[in-house]
């Protein structure tokens, strides 16, 4: 029923959004001798794409972090191996369900179970280490066996992995309790890349090494890591040049390690200014792959490569982000929506009148030459959460450029005014040559309310004959 009412109340406010445009207007403006301002005419629009720069890498993508637009694609939704990004998603996992200072311990499958020639710390069988050591190993150094005992830490505290374990040991079989946790935490990973966005993603292990069934794609990990890095101690750990794991319970040395990620290096000749963090990947199957982001100008993008090589999965990383920062903008889109605008200068939105405002945190990312108000825009209301009434979504041309909640505001809720404010000093009486001025939020808002009244009115007589006929053919059944 709550869906109807919403429903129902919504096909009125699509046009009452429409009209708002028309907000209070002077019908002497309309009528008036004077020419109509130029700048309120339409206007050509090249709805042209900057051109795509050529990457040596089989597929690629670039995204704005803010608006999630994707603003370069190569074959972005292509099925593709891995390897190490993979443990941008065990990272994020790890900062969500664990605890930094807790110390996680290497079982025998966790160190053992690597294939030759995997990367690791030498970690040994019953060794300690803290989650937060652990992190660093698996993103600076890209330490597998890490990767595998974190995913075990965390996948142990599930009620899931006692569910599993409690139904093999009731059916009499035998496992290893690191291979069940390892597929729990698995589970963990494609529950949260699509929580993210992904679409063609599906893992299988916490590290990347090689399985035919672990695969992912360009646009799937850009969102992954769109929504790691919202996690500042991710970022932290992200951008550590060098880190030094400490002395164990079998160690008696400290270990060094560096960041294989070559563009944070200020000296190295690929270093990038502006650079977040990456996470560098490779298996013989998927090639070279990278993840990097970096932030120019109050603007983060997202960069991805896979299937390069070493000769050129740095210059291909390079090309796009010098194609996003030299060609594109961001926009705030609450400071800068006009669609919704009245004549009279005052959005349907603004903060301090608008019964419904736009979310200050939703953006929009645009080609240097295009403004907002060149875009279009389209309205859809949500029905799942309470505090989101709808969302706006932007377009240039076939593109998404961006998207905005909007959002009910709860301290005009009680006292919302149906049109602009009137101030006491500035009444006056018309004069006899004056013309009169319209309201049609006035209009609408009791076309509306007349409405509605007549659809309960409907809804009780519809009721009430249901009954009478009800009791009618009830008194005629025990005739």
């Amino acid at each position: 029923m709550l869906k109807k009412i919403k429903s129902f109340v919504s096909f009125f406010l699509i046009p009452a959004l429409i009209l708002s445009v028309f907000q209070a207007v002077d019908l002497h403006s309309v009528f008036a001798d004077e020419p109509a301002d130029s700048s309120q005419t339409s206007i050509y629009v090249n709805t042209e794409w900057p051109s795509y720069p050529s990457i040596y890498a089989e597929a690629g993508v670039l995204i704005d972090a803010a608006s999630g637009t994707v603003l370069y694609e190569k074959n972005c939704h292509n099925q593709m191996y891995p390897a190490s990004i993979t443990k941008i998603m065990t990272t994020m996992l790890a900062l969500e369900y664990g605890n930094l200072s807790d110390m996680v311990e290497f079982s025998h499958y966790s160190v053992y179970s690597l294939e030759s020639g995997a990367a690791h710390v030498s970690m040994d069988q019953g060794e300690l280490l803290s989650l937060n050591d652990c992190l660093y190993a698996i993103m600076l150094a890209s330490a597998n066996e890490v990767s595998n005992a974190v995913a075990e830490y965390i996948a142990k505290k599930q009620p899931e992995y006692e569910k599993r374990i409690a139904e093999l040991d009731a059916a009499g079989q035998e496992y290893n309790e690191s291979v069940v946790a390892i597929q729990v935490f698995a589970d963990m990973m494609n529950s949260r890349a699509v929580q993210c966005g992904a679409q063609n993603t599906h893992f299988c292990n916490p590290n990347g090494l090689f399985d035919e069934n672990h695969y992912t794609t360009c646009y799937d990990m850009a969102m992954i890591t769109r929504e790691a890095i919202k996690n500042d101690q991710f970022l932290k750990v992200e951008s550590q040049l060098t880190y030094t794991l400490p002395t164990t319970n079998l160690k008696t040395e400290t270990q060094p390690i560096a960041n294989r990620h070559k563009m944070l290096f200020p000296l190295n000749a690929v270093y990038y200014d502006g650079i977040l963090g990456g996470k560098t990947g490779y298996v013989d199957q998927s090639g070279n792959t990278l993840v990097t982001f970096a932030r120019r100008n109050g603007m983060t993008l997202i960069s991805v490569v896979m299937k390069s090589n070493s000769q050129n999965v740095y210059n291909d990383t390079k090309l796009l982000l010098d194609y996003g920062f030299n060609n594109f903008s961001l926009t705030n889109i609450s400071q800068n929506e006009t669609n919704f605008t009245p004549s009279n200068g005052s959005s349907i939105f603004s903060e301090d009148s608008s019964l419904i405002q736009i979310s200050p945190d939703d953006y929009a990312v645009l080609p240097n030459s295009i403004t907002l108000e060149q875009c279009s825009s389209n309205l859809t209301f949500s029905e799942e959460n309470p505090d989101v009434f709808a969302r706006l979504e932007y377009k240039l041309g076939d593109r998404t450029v961006g998207s905005a909640t909007l959002i009910v505001n709860k301290e005009e809720n009680n006292h919302f005014n149906f049109g602009p404010k009137i101030e006491e000093e500035t009444k006056k009486e018309p004069a006899d040559n004056e013309y009169i001025t319209i309201n049609l939020w006035v209009v609408l808002a009791v076309v509306v309310i007349i409405l509605v009244l007549l659809v309960i009115l409907y809804f009780l007589k519809t009721t009430r004959i249901s009954r009478k006929r009800h009791r009618r053919n009830k008194r005629n059944k025990y005739r």
